[in-house]
């Protein structure tokens, strides 16, 4: 393939990640409105929580209140529509940051560990054996527990595999 070849390839690629994108945004800006009952442009722990719930993701207004805490980039209390779309979308949102987040979500009691069992609580997609599975691959020091540490290295090493 030539050099253009190449280029014009190169150039295709990135009108594609652009469009997704701005698609993946426009969707989330779409999920904001509809979570923001009362129209003000902001969102409150209850309207995060209620917006959870009715896609059946289930979370205590404790770790909304973790995830606001996170996302709520100017310390206002509250998560603009801005912060929303930044921090559930890919822009402005690095793996390593998003593993963070989810790692303070499971840490249900901020031990700096993450057990089975707090896994399990967090997540209604895995079953024991899957968590099993995860902890027997990735507890590197064998103490039953994943730190923050191997919790990132696990979640930034499988989204590496799953872009290749």
């Amino acid at each position: 393939m030539s050099k253009g070849g190449h280029g014009a390839a190169a150039a295709s690629v990135l009108m594609l990640k652009k469009s997704e994108d701005k698609r993946q945004e426009s969707a989330l800006r779409e999920a904001f409105k509809r979570a923001d009952s009362n129209g003000d442009g902001i969102l409150s722990v209850e309207e995060y929580h209620k917006i959870l719930q009715e896609h059946n993701i289930s979370t205590s207004k404790e770790e909304i209140v973790n995830l606001k805490e996170i996302s709520d980039k100017n310390g206002e209390g509250y998560i603009t529509r801005s912060e929303f779309v930044v921090g559930q979308g890919k822009v402005g949102t690095s793996m390593e940051q998003k593993a963070e987040m989810a790692f303070r979500i499971m840490d249900s009691n901020n031990d700096g560990f993450i057990t089975k069992r707090e896994m399990l609580n967090t997540t209604s997609k895995l079953t024991e054996k899957q968590v099993t599975a995860v902890f027997v691959r990735n507890d590197k020091d064998g103490d039953g527990k994943l730190s923050k540490e191997e919790f990132k290295e696990m979640m930034c090493r499988d989204k590496k595999i799953q872009e290749n």
